[in-house]
């Protein structure tokens, strides 16, 4: 199952309602932004902090936090990782709380900053939290502004088929404008589900990793009249928001169509998949991407669980694919809310 956080501020609301419709949409976690500069220095902290996380909570999200990162010095990045702590601490969480630093002001001295980000996660570190990682724009990473590699890296790239960066990468933040309006979404690839360390005083039975599993469930982004199978619409109305079971995919009026009952089935166009898909195949196995002329290429990164941006699609071979790439389609038998076993 592909898993989901947001990232908000004070720019967003704090109210339970706001919360429970991440949940209802199916994001099960949030970043929440407590801190920024130093406390000698910009001296912010988030008003809507405490309220945000307490309304999360009831919610039933999984909560972490984050640093707006404005540090000048190696004496300021610890002033700032102190002042985030603080934060933290008197918030009631704990050391294996998943904690980020955000690292994109303009004001940053490019030329310097990576040391200070080593300093501000050292000291994180030192003082014993075990799940601290980086922010910021790929570009900083694909211009050797800051180092993928060297910590967990949680990376911003829109409008594109992937995260856009190399490294360690537990997750990419893939758009700005989730449910219509300036809500940042992530894919979470380790943040939140990451396992604390194990101590000699501690044994673990041995447990096999669960098959990647995707769930299809198809959500509408506005008011749809479906249709039967012949492409004939039905009287009936689904409101925007819904969310339905898809059992099928299937070329109807040369547009693919869901299938979300016995005749009923309602376009990919007006579902939160119109742009992008999430691969649904055997295991972690490549799934079989065609080019346009339907030869057969090669692309181990199309596996199950993986999301792609889509920019439309083509009948190839006589099958309905979806372009993840410039000459590279996948069929759409593979993606989620298809009626494929593996």
């Amino acid at each position: 199952m592909t898993k989901y956080f947001a990232d908000i501020s004070s720019y967003q609301r704090d109210d339970l309602a706001f919360f429970q419709n991440f949940v209802n949409s199916g994001v099960q976690s949030v970043l929440i932004k407590t801190t920024q500069g130093s406390a000698n220095g910009s001296n912010y902290l988030s008003p809507k902090a405490l309220t945000q996380t307490r309304n999360a909570i009831k919610a039933g999200m999984n909560v972490g936090f984050y640093h707006y990162f404005l540090a000048i010095s190696v004496t300021d990045a610890i002033n700032e990782a102190k002042f985030f702590e603080q934060s933290v601490t008197n918030l009631g969480y704990g050391k294996d709380t998943p904690l980020c630093v955000d690292v994109e002001d303009p004001s940053l001295n490019t030329s310097a900053v990576a040391s200070y980000v080593d300093t501000f996660i050292n000291y994180l570190e030192t003082q014993g939290y075990t799940n601290v990682f980086q922010y910021s724009m790929a570009s900083w990473f694909n211009q050797g502004i800051l180092d993928a590699n060297k910590y967990p890296t949680w990376v911003a790239s829109y409008g594109s088929n992937d995260c856009g960066a190399r490294g360690n990468i537990v997750a990419w933040q893939y758009t700005s404008s989730w449910g219509g309006g300036s809500q940042d979404m992530s894919y979470d690839w380790g943040v939140f589900d990451k396992q604390p360390a194990k101590t000699e005083a501690t044994t673990q039975p041995k447990v096999e990793p669960q098959k990647p599993k995707v769930e299809n469930v198809i959500k509408l982004t506005e008011q749809t009249h479906p249709v039967d199978r012949l492409g004939i619409e039905r009287p009936e109305t689904y409101e925007a928001g819904s969310t339905w079971k898809s059992s099928d995919i299937r070329l109807i009026n040369n547009e693919p169509h869901y299938q979300i009952a016995t005749d009923i089935f309602v376009p990919l166009s007006k579902t939160t998949f119109k742009d992008f898909i999430i691969v649904k195949y055997i295991d972690d196995s490549p799934a079989p991407v065609f080019n346009k002329k339907g030869k057969r290429v090669q692309n181990a990164s199309v596996s199950t669980t993986k999301s792609f941006k889509i920019d439309g699609f083509k009948i190839i071979n006589g099958i309905p694919m979806a372009r993840i790439a410039t000459d590279e389609y996948i069929p759409f038998e593979y993606t989620s809310g298809s009626g494929f076993k593996g």
